[in-house]
């Protein structure tokens, strides 16, 4: 099983996006990714986004990079603001980090019982990237950590004898993020949600379908799998159909002192007929390694996520050399 809860900062990704895909050469790494999230507003502009994940087992770890707004980042002057909020299934607010109008600075808060603040030594540079990394462990306790360039700048813990749940909705609240109320722009990339496993200096390069490759077994063109349109579909009429492709972009860092997996994302809705379930396969060698098959709804398309901790041909760690240059999905 798949320890990643979401991965994308795409249309198809996230909901309630009020922000433009853009190329601009800040905004993102072009060793990971082609475009990011830009945001133009006013200190008065509330933009939210954001997305659902399926319950995690341990702690939830969200990482992302974040390029602060490009004047007087440095100076929040709104008691409103807000920069990322965590739910559980119920809605209620389990962890936030909010930027203090008396400090400017960004504080990590737990909301159990009560709600507490931590302390911080945070304070958003203007116009800079910044990696994030969030920590969020709800049991007896609630606990968030908020980290910045990997370092730990804000942890707050309140109990939580109320029984909330872990986090299920993740808010990228983004609001009130500058002082003054002229236009001001910043973005955000390469968001990615892992359960238990820390996204502390954990990148992942995203590739997308190029070329039909060794199936072509579905209903439907490869263009509705490469346009990031989840209206426009393949379908399967019959389990155990394929279809596999080439891919094309980023090919990541140029030194990558280890790769920790493959991870294959497909975005899937049952029919009212046909196959229910669906995996991610690798060809390597002209050989298929199927990931487990996942069964989706009927009701809305949902992401399933497909990984391969180690080459399948082995079990070697992955190399650069050794990555797959055909991949698919198969119904089931």
């Amino acid at each position: 099983m798949s320890y990643v809860l979401h991965l994308g900062h795409q249309p198809a990704d996230i909901s309630g996006i009020n922000g433009l895909l853009d190329t601009t050469p800040l905004g993102f790494d072009p060793a990971l990714d082609v475009n990011c999230i830009r945001f133009i507003g006013t200190r008065t502009l509330g933009a939210p986004f954001s997305f659902a994940v399926p319950e995690p087992v341990g702690d939830l770890w969200l990482g992302f990079r974040y390029v602060t707004p490009n004047s007087d980042a440095n100076s929040i002057s709104s008691f409103t603001a807000s920069f990322l909020e965590l739910y559980d299934g119920a809605g209620l607010m389990l962890a936030q980090v909010k930027p203090s109008s008396v400090t400017s600075r960004y504080h990590a808060i737990a909301h159990g019982d009560a709600a507490v603040q931590g302390a911080s030594s945070y304070t958003a540079p203007s116009g800079q990237p910044q990696w994030i990394d969030l920590r969020v462990a709800v049991g007896a306790e609630i606990t968030i950590d908020f980290y910045v360039d990997g370092v730990l700048h804000s942890t707050a813990t309140a109990p939580n004898s109320a029984a909330k749940g872990k986090p299920r909705t993740i808010v990228f609240a983004n609001t009130a993020l500058h002082a003054i109320s002229a236009s001001r722009v910043w973005y955000y990339a390469h968001i990615a949600a892992l359960d238990g496993v820390s996204t502390i200096g954990r990148r992942f390069v995203r590739r997308s379908p190029d070329a039909l490759a060794s199936f072509n077994e579905m209903v439907g063109s490869l263009d509705a799998l490469k346009d990031g349109d989840i209206a426009t579909r393949v379908a399967s009429t019959t389990a155990g159909q394929r279809m596999s492709f080439s891919l094309t972009g980023p090919t990541g860092p140029s030194a990558v002192s280890v790769i920790a997996g493959v991870h294959l994302k497909q975005i899937a809705q049952a029919g009212t007929g046909g196959p229910t379930a669906t995996a991610g396969f690798l060809r390597m060698g002209g050989v298929n390694h199927d990931a487990s098959a996942v069964s989706v709804p009927s009701i809305a398309p949902t992401p399933v996520y497909s990984s391969w901790a180690l080459n399948p041909v082995g079990a070697a760690a992955w190399t650069s050399a050794t990555l797959p240059a055909e991949v698919g999905i198969v119904s089931a």
